[in-house]
C-alpha cells in the first residue's frame, strides 16, 4: 500500500499475510559413510563431508563443483558500527577484565555420532581465555536427494552479556558472488531498521551489499529473510534468518579503520543469522532497547 503525491511515494506498508507451508515429499535419508575423522554422503549431483572435529560442513560438491572455500564457524561477533562505541569493553579484548573476546572466538566439538541417521554434535563457543558463553547440540539430516535439515539448539550462559549476533559464518568461492533472497531489502536492513526496505525478491551480488561508511563498520545486512540462493546453495528458514554478503571478513572489517584499508582476499563471505542485534543510537543516545538485543538464554534456529 502507497501513499503517493506529486507522482513521489510519501509513505509505504505492507500487509504480512500468514504464513502456510507446503507439504513436501518425503526424501528418504541418505547413507552415511564415516571414518575417524569425518562423515560422507552423496547421491545423484551431490557430495558432503562432515568433519567430527569441527562439527560442520567442510565439503559440498554439487554438480561437480566445490561451494566451500574455507571453514565454517558458529559465531557471534559483527563488526562495531559507532553506535556500539560502549559495547566494545564488553565484546571484544580490549582489557583483560571484562570482555567476552567474542571478536577471538573458538568452537570446541565434545561429541559428533549419528543418532537415527542423523548426525549430531555437542560443542561450545568460547572466546580466547574465557569460559564458554554458550553449549550448543546441532542435528544435522542429509537427504538422499542432496537437502539438508540443520537444527541448532543453544544455551548462553547467565552471566553473558547479550550478544550482537548469533549465527554461521560460511566461505564460499568468488563465483559465489551474485545472490538472490526473500526479505527486506534492497538495502540494509536491521531489526530496529527496516521500515525503508520492504520486503521482496531481490538480486544482488557481493560488490553491490558494500556500505561506504567513512569508518569502516557493520553493513550490508538483511532482516527477516526466508530464502536465498547463492552459488548453487539453496538456505530456506521458515520463521526466517538474517543474511549478509560480503568480499570482506568480520575481521578485515573489524580491522580497517580507513576505507582505503579494507582488504579481501576473494572468498565471498557469508553470514546465516538467528538474529542480529540492532544497530540503536548509543553513540550520543540511549543505549539499544532489550527488544532488540540478542539477550535470550534459550535459542532454537533451524534451516534447509
Amino acid at each position: 500500500t502507497e501513499l503517493s503525491r506529486g507522482g513521489k511515494v510519501c509513505a509505504a506498508t505492507q500487509h504480512p499475510l500468514p504464513f502456510i507451508r507446503k507439504e513436501e515429499m518425503g526424501a528418504k535419508p541418505a547413507e552415511l559413510a564415516e571414518d575417524k575423522l569425518h562423515f560422507y554422503a552423496s547421491g545423484e549431483g551431490f557430495s558432503y563431508t562432515f568433519s567430527k572435529h569441527y562439527g560442520v560442513f567442510t565439503s559440498m560438491v554439487i554438480a561437480g563443483q566445490e561451494q566451500l572455500a574455507g571453514l565454517t564457524k558458529l559465531s557471534a561477533f559483527r563488526a562495531l558500527t559507532d553506535n556500539d562505541v560502549n559495547m566494545k569493553g564488553r565484546w571484544m579484548r580490549t582489557n583483560v577484565w571484562e570482555g567476552e573476546n567474542l571478536d577471538y572466538a573458538f568452537n570446541k566439538v565434545y561429541d559428533c555420532y549419528t543418532e537415527n541417521g542423523k548426525i549430531m554434535v555437542k560443542g561450545s563457543v568460547s572466546g580466547v581465555s574465557r569460559k564458554p558463553f554458550l553449549h550448543y547440540v546441532l542435528t544435522v539430516q542429509i537427504f538422499e536427494d542432496g537437502k539438508v535439515d540443520q537444527a541448532l539448539s543453544c544455551n548462553i550462559a547467565e552471566d553473558v552479556i547479550w550478544l550482537p549476533r548469533l549465527g554461521y559464518e560460511w566461505i564460499l568461492p568468488q563465483s559465489a558472488d551474485a545472490f538472490s533472497y526473500y526479505g527486506h531489502g534492497p538495502m540494509e536492513s536491521y531489526c530496529d531498521l527496516h521500515h525503508h526496505a520492504p520486503v521482496g525478491m531481490y538480486e544482488s551480488n557481493a560488490e553491490q551489499e558494500y556500505v561506504p561508511y567513512v569508518r569502516p563498520q557493520e553493513h550490508g545486512n538483511h532482516y527477516a529473510v526466508k530464502y536465498l540462493q547463492i552459488g548453487k546453495l539453496v538456505f530456506t528458514a521458515t520463521q526466517g534468518m538474517e543474511i549478509n554478503v560480503s568480499r570482506y571478513s568480520t575481521d578485515a572489517i573489524s580491522r580497517a579503520e580507513h576505507t582505503d584499508e579494507f582488504v579481501a582476499d576473494g572468498n565471498i563471505h557469508l553470514r546465516l543469522d538467528y538474529k542480529v542485534s540492532g544497530i540503536g543510537s548509543n553513540s550520543c543516545g540511549p543505549q539499544l532497547e532489550p527488544e532488540y538485543r540478542i539477550d535470550e538464554k534459550e535459542i532454537q534456529f533451524a534451516f534447509k
